[in-house]
């Protein structure tokens, strides 16, 4: 199910040494400071590591067979599930070698290196059954909460690779869940441990609640804020024969694409809040436009989805819009040359900062506080607003 931390890297044959490479990132290589992500070289700001380059890529996997590696949305050639779209650390190795290469290049013997992706912690943070997916504050631990049909609030738990916790730990958890009203209800274990469980009764729509969470007994208690506009479904396997037609379908959890070939839908109009198929239109990767005047309008786009997301309590669904938003970013960066030398003062370091907090709207959202979120929304809507202000409209 999960990528789980001992998992072998995954391989696939080179590209061509002209595919357009995801930026290098500096990331801290210290267990547990793996959110810590810069543009620039340095030391970590939590432990004084210094700062690791790496290169992190978007791809499409299986839910349940984490092999299988796809560069845009689709079906599990294995089950016949949607794709769900995780992060990995790209880089390029030689045969039977130590080499981790950050480039792409040849090996000794001539042949160029062979591509491979390695899992890393937070890189999967997809919903496992169908709830709102949040990581904690202590950058390890990671849950999703749900609630089902007749009014029970069911929370999974996971470590830091979105694989379940084991029961005994999940056990020694307590905590409640509070309505809007005030109310009250505990969280206990249930199964054995399997999820926590607290039977809150029937909610109107959108039903808000937020779960306060020990995870030992002398561990602070965390707080997890959750809005959910329907029941939650659990996501269930379609039967597939052998020779049967698998068709592509847009996922109804998806995350930002790193290139073109992640398109799977063209622009929505601005107004629309659900495509036809009920899908809303900020869960959509995008193509990459081939023109200034696209990307802003795309841009903008994109701002405005991350905006309401937030005043929705949508945390978990931040990351699509926010990792289209980066993308689009990288792309204006290229075209940063034609700018007057006035105009490039300011467009270099205000892509950088809509880079920086698009990745902190990932990790906020992830963690489910809403101030923390917001205030990393203003720090991107005001590199938004310097990047507009720069690059020609039209």
């Amino acid at each position: 199910m999960a990528l789980a931390a001992g998992s072998a890297a995954r391989q696939q044959t080179a590209k061509p040494s002209n595919e357009q490479l995801p930026p290098i990132s500096y990331v801290c290589p210290m267990v547990g400071d793996e959110d810590v992500i810069e543009d620039k070289p340095g030391r970590c700001r939590k432990c004084g590591m210094e700062l690791k380059p790496i290169r992190l890529d978007s791809i499409w996997t299986c839910p349940v067979h984490a092999a299988v590696i796809k560069d845009k949305p689709g079906t599990c050639p294995l089950d016949g599930r949607e794709l769900v779209q995780v992060t990995m650390a790209v880089s390029w190795t030689c045969p039977n070698t130590n080499i981790d290469s950050v480039s792409p290049g040849t090996c000794a013997d001539g042949s160029p290196m062979v591509k491979k992706f390695t899992p890393r912690a937070h890189g999967n943070h997809n919903p496992q059954h169908g709830g709102l997916f949040f990581m904690a504050p202590d950058n390890w631990h990671h849950l999703e909460g749900t609630y089902r049909n007749g009014g029970v609030f069911r929370m999974y738990l996971y470590d830091d690779f979105t694989k379940p916790l084991a029961r005994d730990q999940v056990r020694q958890m307590t905590g409640r869940v509070i309505t809007k009203t005030g109310a009250s209800f505990p969280l206990v274990a249930v199964q054995n441990g399997r999820y926590l469980e607290a039977k809150i009764g029937k909610l109107p729509f959108p039903a808000e609640m937020a779960a306060k969470l020990k995870f030992k007994t002398i561990s602070p208690e965390h707080h997890f804020d959750f809005t959910f506009p329907e029941y939650s479904k659990a996501p269930v396997a379609p039967r597939l024969t052998d020779n049967a037609a698998r068709p592509q379908r847009a996922p109804s959890n998806v995350g930002s694409a790193s290139s073109a070939s992640s398109a799977v839908a063209s622009t929505p109009a601005p107004a629309e809040t659900t495509t036809s198929s009920g899908i809303d239109p900020g869960l959509i990767p995008l193509p990459i436009p081939d023109t200034v005047p696209e990307m802003l309008a795309q841009l903008s786009q994109r701002t405005e989805q991350i905006r309401r997301f937030i005043d929705q309590g949508a945390f978990a669904n931040v990351y699509v819009p926010a990792f289209q938003a980066k993308d689009l970013a990288l792309a204006l960066d290229e075209r940063k040359k034609d700018l007057r030398p006035e105009h490039l003062k300011i467009a270099e370091p205000a892509i950088k900062r809509l880079v920086r907090s698009a990745w902190l709207l990932d990790a906020f959202g992830d963690m489910g506080n809403k101030q923390q979120i917001s205030e990393a929304y203003t720090q991107f809507a005001a590199a938004v607003k310097d990047v507009e202000s720069v690059f020609p409209d039209r």
